[in-house]
């Protein structure tokens, strides 16, 4: 691994590492480097026991094969970069893969984080990332500078791959992942792999195909800008279903929180219980619901949104104060960790997070530029 290079910086007061190198090697030296942190998260996870004992019945194992099967078929790239992971962090390969299938098998996964597109004169998309507050000091940002490969940054929970939650490349696409809950999942590619994929598209119209034509186990949704034309769509991808929606001058906004919109709902239709208690206090569809319902009840600018528009609505006002922070205060289990807001005709990414505040080219944080 002598020629992977590992940088650290930081920005809104969050690490941020720069990973460079051949790609196989960059994510063993990653796994090697943030050892610690892996294991911390993973043995925070409060899923982790339920979802073994769940991989234990017909069921589990069957809903397992399927989707690991399905994922090196079609994604046998982000499979090789999770093996890496794992070998240079001295944790299980199955251990990371089954945490990293969480949401693919029918296994009860929680709620958190809303996304906005906005489309009129101007042209935003912004991202909450809401996640529970003892993961607070390990997520981070990583940029992968990988030989031959699109540059991309993305944040990062360590032991996951750097694809679940939010990303801009350097072709000039940003987009916020929400997680869906999805009761009964198809046979297909595992939503994580997938999203790696996705860090190669070169264009929006280049990303809706590629999500159109690799279907998802589970459920994620995809809110997805492009820089300098101001272009945004909103996919949902669950259950090897898709469906898109972009704004429009006489509906300029388009949000999505943890529950689905566009598909049918019975794909994501509330179980009567949860699955393991141990996921109930990390959200459930209710919670999700409401906070839809602060963002479908939104009083629209008169002109245009601004940043500070973006920033009261996600770092300012909890619910039921008109916004969707989330503050692990009462009866909400988790916290935003990251507020992440994309000028996209700008092409400037602000970043506000509990420990500061940024603001970057979108070329300069997708190329490590810090």
């Amino acid at each position: 691994m002598t020629d992977v290079t590992i940088r650290e910086q930081s920005i809104a007061g969050i690490d941020w590492l720069v990973v460079s190198g051949p790609r196989s090697d960059a994510f063993r030296a990653l796994g090697e480097h943030a050892r610690d942190s892996i294991a911390a998260v993973q043995d925070a996870m409060p899923e982790r026991a339920g979802l073994q004992r769940f991989t234990t019945t017909d069921k589990g194992r069957a809903a397992l094969a399927a989707v690991t099967d399905a994922s090196a078929a079609d994604q046998p790239g982000p499979l090789a970069d999770l093996r890496a992971l794992a070998e240079g962090s001295g944790q299980d390969f199955e251990a990371l893969l089954l945490a990293n299938f969480r949401g693919d098998l029918g296994y009860d996964d929680g709620t958190g984080c809303s996304d906005l597109a906005w489309s009129r004169e101007s042209a935003f998309i912004a991202h909450n990332e809401d996640g529970a507050p003892g993961l607070d000091g390990h997520f981070r940002f990583i940029t992968l500078l990988l030989d031959g490969e699109q540059p991309v940054t993305a944040q990062w929970y360590p032991g996951f791959l750097p694809s679940n939650a939010w990303a801009v490349n350097a072709a000039g696409l940003a987009w916020g992942i929400n997680h869906v809950q999805v009761a009964h999942p198809t046979v297909a590619a595992g939503r994580h792999y997938v999203a790696r994929g996705l860090q190669g598209a070169k264009s929006l119209d280049d990303a809706v195909a590629y999500l159109r034509e690799h279907p998802i186990a589970g459920g994620f949704t995809f809110t997805i800008g492009e820089s300098g034309t101001g272009r945004s769509v909103t996919v949902e991808s669950a259950a090897g279903q898709i469906a898109t929606r972009t704004p429009t001058a006489e509906s300029p906004l388009v949000w999505h929180t943890n529950h689905l919109r566009f598909l049918p709902t019975e794909i994501d239709a509330p179980a009567s219980q949860s699955l393991d208690q141990a996921t109930s206090h990390l959200g459930l569809y209710d919670e999700s619901v409401d906070r839809g319902r602060v963002l479908d009840g939104l009083a629209l600018p008169a002109g245009e949104p601004d940043v500070a528009w973006f920033t009261e609505l996600m770092c300012d006002n909890p619910i039921p104060c008109g916004g969707v922070h989330r503050t692990a205060e009462g009866d909400d289990p988790l916290t935003t960790l990251c507020t992440t807001i994309v000028d996209l005709h700008a092409g400037r990414v602000h970043l506000r997070s509990p420990h500061g505040t940024s603001s970057i080219a979108v070329a300069d944080f997708a190329n490590g530029l810090g």
